[in-house]
This record gives C-alpha cells, structure tokens and sequence, in this order.
C-alpha cells in the first residue's frame, strides 16, 4: 500500500498480506493524502494496481485546548488513547499518551454541543447535548438519535443489549416542606428524574420514575432552604445511570440525595440504596461511607461499585475515587480502594473513574481540568492538565481505549486463485475454508453468509479474540451446486454489519473458466475447441461456461478473448 501527503510529497509505504492496515504515525493534520494497493503475486511481480483515491484530514479547531502540560511514567502506564468530553468548550476529542489531539468531534454538527459518555466495542462513539442522545461514527454522522419529545440530561448510554438508557427531568407539583421560606406557596414544582431505555427504532421500552419510588419526605434539606420560587426545586439531580447485565439490574447515581439506588430491571422495585442515610425512610447499609454528590457510578466485572465521589459540604471538600464492594445478604459494605485528590482537584460537581485493563484507574477530576492515571497504589502513571488561557476547562468523563479502531479484519479464502475480475476456488474435498483475521483489539462474534445467485444458502458464526485468526469450513457436499457456479462470500462483525466485506467467486474441481484442454493456460486453442463445441451443441465441458449462465455461446467466446487479451 501506497499513502502520500499531496502537500508534502512524504510517502508510506507497507507491505502487507492482510487488507487492512493502521497507519498510526504518517496522518497529519489539515491534510490530504493519495493512496492506492499493488498487488504482488507469489513470484514478487506486480500484477494489479487499485485506483488512485483521496481522503483529506480537517485542520484541528483552534477551541481545542493546549494539552501541553502532562506527565507521563512510560513504566506505569496503560498505552491508548484517551478520549473525552471537555464539556465546558461544547465538544469532545481524543488525545494520545503524549497529549497530541488525534480525534475530534466538530461541535459545529450539533445544535449545542456533543458530550462523550463512552466509546462502543463497533468503533462509534455515544454522547449527548442537552435533550438529545447520539450514537455516532467517528466523522460525526449520526447513526442514532432520540426522538424528539424527550428531555435528556447528564447521561445517555447504550448497552450490550444494543438499547439506550438517559435520564430525564420530571416536573411534579408536591408540598412545600418545612424548611420552605414562608413567603412560598403550599405547593411548588418538584424536578425529579425519568431513567427511560429506547430500543434502535427508537421506542421507549422501559421507564423508572423517581416520583414512583421515592417518597416526598425523602428530601435534602438544603435544596429546600435555597429554593427560592424560580424555576422548580432541585429534588434528585441524578447524573448517571448503568445497566447490569449480570445482575439484570439499573444502578443510578442521584446527587443531591447522595444516594446510590439499584433497581431490579424487571419488577422495577429498589432492591436498595446507599449513601446519606439522612434522607432515607428505609435504612439498608448502616455503614457511612460519608461520600457525596457522587459522580457516575459503574459496575466493575468483580461486581464491586467504582464512582467519583466529589465529597462537596463535607469537610474536608476532598474529592476521590471509591471502590465499594457490598453484601445484600447481610447489609454489609467496605471500601475497597480509595484515592484522594489534592485540593486543587477538588470538583464540586462532574467527575468519573474508569479501572483500565492493568489494573490503573483513569481519573477525570470533573471542574478542576485535570485527567490522571493512578496506580492501585496512588502513584501517579499519567497527567494532563487543560490549559486555555483564562477560560477554565471541564469534563465529565474521559475513557482509555487501545486506538480509535476496534474493529479492522481481513478474510483469506484457501485455494483461491485466478485473476482480479475472474477469481476461483477449488475446494480440497469439496470443503471451501476461510480464514477471518481480527487485526484489532475488539472482540465477538463475527457472521459468516455464503450466497448462491444472491440467495443466502449457509448462515453461521464464528468467536475471534483479540489479533486472533480463527477458520471456519463449509462442506459443499451438502450444498445443491454446481461446478462453476458463482458464489458470494460476505462476513461482518455482529456489532457493526455496516462493515461488511464480501468476495464473488466460482467453485471449480480444478477446472480454470476458459481452459478447454486443461493445460493450465488461456490461449487461441482454447477458443477454437469452444467454438468447435458450441457448433456441436456440445456444453459437456464446465470450462466453457465462462458467464456462468448455463449456456456456451458467442458471449463466452466473447468473455474468452477478452481475458487472453487482457493479459490472463
């Protein structure tokens, strides 16, 4: 493969036997390349050259903050991207180990902005801007989006399941408590929280709302006091939802409770919350663990809880990462592992942590600007620290992926041969196998379909790791075929069949289209043994059905001189 910066004149060049390629180093900014494949046959010899195609790289916007200010421990950390929200600026990007912007979301295709929550294992991105959620590829083009009538804030999620959680502000009319100023009415507008799930057509499949489950006596005091008639009284101010699929379970973060609620999917009761006992009627876990104002809570695969506790109106106002494990048996919990950040860090709102694959917890220290990687024993392994003048810098999450593509593959076919427009397989035992080669970190299922005059007749599926090549056979015995009927061959990943790829090809028992008397080559004896058996009406032999039409005719004469003049 062959990539060219047509405004420096700098060439790559690689040499591979897969089609597909991650090219890490040689793409720039505000560029535009050339490229094309040349194929090299066993013999070293170059036989086909692609068309020439462009691409082009936008400039990097000039709202994309310095990143210049990191520290880096080459030992202790876990290699990827890291990409993020930064939510103050209306946009979200990605940045390397060295802090150098490689991704970016134009905010300028959104009505608002475009707010990260996390990157999907098919390579596109979920986000969100106030009262819409997004799934998007990584140009920005969007895949989906809510349907309008739904209010959206602070998060919006997909599952494994391939459905959609956000969250929902709820407006209800309740009493005025007690610590209500006089000069307020009886009764005053309470915004709760609608948790909704949307499948792909976008149809709300599932709701939980707040007004349902929780008790009006169930109330933080100071957001009484401070109500001052205006707007509606900040009642649960949830920031985060996670859908367990282990436990079937909904886990919701609701801030200005401090709690933590988790609901059983199915019969929508509370199986418990943790946290501020204060406001409970219903006490589960007796143990404080004095957090507060709690920020995005996540299932880890050892079932624990790991969230960002912001820790705000307590004293200190020291923010931190906290793992919890929990018993429902017994009622009992325990911190696990904890990380506080310096004053400086402190966020009184935002914030999240994510535990990476070597055990490092990747830290978004919400208002404060700062990113962090930290060891399990709080050394620092990476640092980055927004800087954009006066404007202050914000997040609500970031997440460290290997690279920007989960998702690139390739597939070999055994005994494929032939040439680029009239390619065949003769099958060793009438068994057609293929080979699947995941040049990427993503893992799962991968489809398999084989289509007879474009009609499906095997459907399976095969599981491929990480850089893992897996095979796969397809007895043709069982099949109604003939030889020399043409195939087509298409796989894709389940999680993202939009990138598929396919082959056509015929299936012959050692017969080359075109080669009457089986002497391996394509030459003028050739046509003129075809033309003697169409003259005979003689289609006995499979060779001279070039078209694959069931017939021999002038039309394979035809297709038979063009291939020899074509250089067969």
């Amino acid at each position: 493969m062959s990539l060219i910066n047509i405004d420096s004149e700098e060439e790559y060049e690689v040499e591979t036997q897969y089609n597909s390629n991650l090219v890490l180093d040689f793409i720039q900014w505000n560029s535009t390349f050339s490229w094309d494949v040349t194929a090299i046959n066993e013999n070293g010899e170059y036989y086909y050259t692609s068309e020439n195609r462009t691409f082009s790289i936008n400039p990097l916007p000039d709202y994309f903050p310095s990143t210049d200010n990191l520290f880096i421990d080459e030992t202790l950390y876990q290699d990827g991207v890291t990409v993020m929200d930064i939510e103050s600026l209306n946009f979200s990007g990605g940045v390397n180990r060295f802090g150098i912007p490689i991704w970016f979301v134009d905010k300028n295709l959104f009505d608002i902005r475009f707010t990260f929550t996390h990157f999907l294992p098919n390579g596109n991105v979920i986000g969100f801007e106030p009262d819409k959620g997004y799934e998007i590829d990584l140009n920005g083009n969007r895949i989906f989006e809510t349907p309008d009538g739904y209010s959206l804030h602070h998060d919006f999620i997909k599952t494994s399941r391939n459905t959609y959680f956000l969250i929902s502000a709820t407006i209800e009319n309740q009493y005025c408590p007690e610590e209500c100023n006089e000069m307020l009415p009886d009764e005053i507008p309470w915004q709760g929280d609608t948790f909704r799930e949307f499948d792909q057509d976008g149809n709300e499949i599932w709701s939980w709302n707040t007004f349902d489950y929780f008790d009006s006596t169930e109330y933080n005091p100071y957001y009484v006091q401070t109500y001052n008639g205006n707007y509606e009284m900040d009642w649960t101010h949830s920031n985060s939802v996670f859908f367990d699929e282990n436990t079937e379970s909904v886990f919701v973060s609701v801030r200005n409770l401090s709690w933590i609620t988790k609901i059983d999917y199915a019969s929508k009761d509370i199986i418990w919350n943790m946290g501020n006992t204060d406001y409970m009627n219903e006490i589960y876990f007796e143990e404080d663990l004095n957090f507060s104002q709690q920020h995005s809570v996540q299932v880890l695969d050892n079932g624990n809880l790991l969230f960002f506790d912001n820790h705000r109106y307590l004293t200190p106002e020291l923010s931190r990462c906290m793992e919890i494990s929990y018993d429902e048996s017994d009622y009992s919990v325990e911190i696990v592992w904890e990380h506080q950040l310096p004053e400086n860090m402190f966020s009184g709102s935002r914030g999240e942590c994510d535990r990476l694959e070597n055990g490092n917890t990747l830290i978004t220290a919400g208002r404060s600007g700062h990113i962090l990687e930290v060891t399990p024993d709080h050394e620092i392994a990476w640092q980055l620290e927004f800087d954009n003048g006066e404007v202050y810098t914000s997040s609500y999450r970031s997440e460290r992926i290997p690279n920007l593509h989960p998702i690139a593959y390739s597939f070999t076919l055994t005994n494929f041969t032939g040439s680029i427009e009239y390619s065949y397989v003769d099958p060793e035992n009438d068994i057609l196998e293929a080979t699947i080669h995941n040049n990427s970190w993503g893992t799962g299922w991968y489809i398999y379909t084989l289509l007879y005059n474009d009609v499906e007749i095997v459907s399976d599926n095969i599981f491929i790791n990480p850089f893992e090549n897996s095979t796969f056979n397809i007895d043709l015995n069982t099949l109604d075929i003939n030889s020399g009927s043409i195939l087509t061959l298409e796989i894709y990943p389940e999680n993202a069949p939009e990138k598929f790829q396919s082959v056509d090809f015929s299936i012959y028992s050692s017969v080359l289209l075109g080669d009457l008397n089986n002497d391996g080559t394509l030459n003028i004896l050739d046509i003129v043994i075809l033309a003697n058996l169409i003259l005979a009406e003689d289609s006995s032999n499979p060779a001279g059905d070039l078209n694959n039409d069931g017939l021999q005719n002038i039309l394979d004469i035809v297709l038979l001189i063009n291939i020899i003049l074509d250089g067969f």
